[in-house]
């Protein structure tokens, strides 16, 4: 699965996530940095108050 589609499902089956849950289980993936920030991109655009300072 791809970084974008993981943090889409984990938005999915757990709205309620907290930013340091998401970051848990950004850690817990090992993704790359190219990765990572693909992540983060989709946490953004579909629940921008998680990290609106960002």
């Amino acid at each position: 699965m791809n970084p974008a589609a993981t943090a889409a499902a984990l938005l999915t089956n757990k709205p309620n996530l907290t930013l340091k849950e998401l970051q848990a289980e950004a850690d817990r993936l090992g993704m790359n940095p190219r990765d990572e920030d693909l992540f983060w991109a989709k946490v953004r655009e579909i629940n921008p108050s998680l990290c609106a300072d960002w």
